[in-house]
């Protein structure tokens, strides 16, 4: 089994790209498409067709941003910001292949470079077959106006070709049970180098297929930058006020050596070179590229470095708050502020911009990132940006018990923070607002929710214990004198806690009632109808409502009136 996934950028300098070659309006326009059938000798019959879903099938980035390859774990859309990708095959294991390929005009006006530049990821079952038996990618260049294929630069993968591969967890058995292992080899870059066919009509083909015995499959994923348009060798355009200039040679090379023009003198190795200060205009250099075995050619390109006599700025916030769970988008149009008009913005893991970020509308790792801009003349700059993901903090400590009617004030019960807004909550998922929660009078656990000014929450708990307020006391006394003299003249109820005062009724020992209040403040001198009653037991009856609780209250004594 062979999976490729690649990411194409056609690369002039000053030229305009060739329509939809990176299927941005969602579509095969321009493109044709081939199904067919491999036989047990290795011949493919390829016939053209239609796009078939399943073998020519689009991805698009809002829908699939989250899709990996089930091997290798890498994403199914490219990761340097294009808005589709292409899968060229599936995993059916039915001897099958399919092609895409792309015809186009290589203009003269390249005088320096014209160079197809693919990203490509790798997964790969490698089954005990001899090479021509294998599943297949294939990447190739026909000369359309000399009628020929071109020997080189084309690719060649097999199963087993590639460097730096990893194995996959899966384990995978063909049909006749015989375990094949999977490896994959993450996103990678490789160029084909086109300047000596300035001027020709040229096609581009990728080709897929499974192994010859019907058991092993292969497919590729295809994607196109057609955002860049630059020359093999990046970097080669600065602008006034420029420190420095860093030439960037192709990806996917084993080996880069930088020389002068006519090649006399060795001035650095590595796909970077750093020229500070730039040199001057029009100056010329030379890079000779050495390629892993098999996947390409060796070659000499030439770049020459142009100064450019036009403002230009890449601008960028020095560091960008966000929420562990949401991360941040560093597409916003504030992280670039200030940057000049019409820059075309790439995103990196790394300093030496080799590794894009996976996705930049979505990064949830903090740390160190960066962000190029590459203005319309060519002109370009990278600069770091600090990503930190921070949740909001908030330190609850639980509030002292209260006793009935005092009150507890969650508010006390954490520092605020400058910046934070905070609410407060009865349940746990912070859906039911207190109303009271500066004066809460029941127990029970609340909820604090703090929010960040970039839009970060944390709920916590705050348990709120408030006290019972102490039992009621209803009393009276047992003796009173009603006779003027100013001493313990009247009955009435003493009270103590929270009471209702419902009614109070007091009788004779036959039953008789002679005396009714529903009001507390009021007193029992003795009387009955204007007349005093003669010396003797009578009994009281309280009904009343304990407030706290809502439970009702009786209560009962006798008193005795001595005259």
């Amino acid at each position: 089994m062979v999976i490729i996934f690649l990411l194409l950028s056609v690369t002039s300098f000053a030229q305009s790209l060739p329509a939809n070659i990176g299927f941005e309006d969602g579509s095969f326009n321009n493109w044709n498409c081939g199904a067919g059938t491999i036989n047990g000798q290795g011949v493919i019959s390829m016939g053209t067709s239609a796009p078939i879903q399943g073998r020519h099938t689009i991805f698009n980035k809002q829908a699939d941003a989250q899709r990996v390859d089930p091997y290798g774990k890498f994403p199914v859309v490219c990761p340097n910001g294009s808005n589709y990708s292409v899968r060229l095959g599936n995993d059916d294991v039915k001897h099958e292949a399919e092609s895409i390929n792309y015809t186009f005009f290589v203009p003269t006006e390249s005088s320096l470079a014209y160079a197809i530049t693919f990203n490509y990821a790798v997964v790969l079952q490698n089954p005990p077959h001899k090479d021509f038996e294998q599943p297949r990618f294939t990447a190739r260049v026909y000369d359309v106006s000399d009628g020929k294929y071109v020997s080189c630069p084309s690719f060649d993968f097999i199963a087993g070709s590639l460097p730096d591969f990893k194995q996959a967890p899966q384990v995978l058995k063909d049909s006749d049970g015989l375990v094949s292992p999977v490896y994959y080899k993450d996103w990678s870059t490789a160029t084909l180098d086109l300047h000596k066919y300035l001027g020709k009509l040229m096609r581009i083909e990728f080709t897929t297929n499974d192994c010859v015995y019907n058991r092993h499959f292969g497919y590729a994923y295809i994607d196109v930058d057609e955002g860049k348009s630059a020359q093999p060798i990046q970097g080669a355009t600065y602008c006034p006020g420029q420190k420095s200039i860093m030439l960037k040679g192709p990806e996917g090379f084993a080996g880069y050596e930088w020389y002068n023009e006519d090649m006399s003198q060795k001035l650095s190795t590595g796909q970077n070179f750093e020229l500070y200060p730039p040199p001057p205009n029009l100056t010329r250099y030379a890079l000779k590229v050495t390629p892993y075995s098999g996947l390409g050619c060796e070659d000499v390109l030439y770049t020459m470095v142009t100064k450019v006599e036009t403002d230009f700025k890449l601008q960028l916030v020095d560091t960008v708050y966000g929420c562990p769970e949401s991360g941040v988008d560093l597409t916003g149009k504030f992280v670039t502020e200030g940057s000049s008009n019409r820059l075309t913005y790439y995103y990196y893991e790394d300093a030496s911009l080799s590794t894009h970020l996976r996705d930049s509308t979505h990064v949830v790792l903090p740390g160190t990132y960066y962000i190029q801009g590459i203005g319309e003349n060519g002109c370009s700059d990278a600069k770091p940006i600090h990503v930190k993901l921070t949740p909001p903090v908030v330190q609850v400590t639980d509030p002292e018990p209260a006793r009935y009617p005092a009150t507890v004030d969650v508010t006390r019960t954490f520092v605020k923070q400058p910046g934070n807004t905070y609410g407060y909550y009865a349940d746990i998922h912070a859906t039911i607002p207190l109303t009271n929660y500066t004066a809460i009078d029941k127990s029970g656990m609340y909820f604090i929710k703090v929010q960040s000014a970039f839009g970060c929450e944390q709920i916590m708990p705050v348990r709120v214990t408030v006290l019972p307020p102490l039992p009621y006391v209803v009393t009276a006394p047992n003796v009173f004198t009603p006779n003027n003299d100013g001493v313990n003249d009247f009955f009435a109820l003493h009270i103590e806690g929270y009471v209702k005062f419902g009614n109070l009724d007091i009788f004779n020992r036959n039953g008789q009632l002679m005396y009714s209040t529903k009001s507390q403040a009021a007193f029992w001198d003795g009387n009955f109808k204007g007349k005093d009653l003669p010396a003797g037991t009578y009994y009281w009856i309280f009904d009343g409502l304990d407030t706290y609780y809502n439970n009702k209250i009786k209560e009962s004594g006798s008193i005795s009136i001595i005259r």
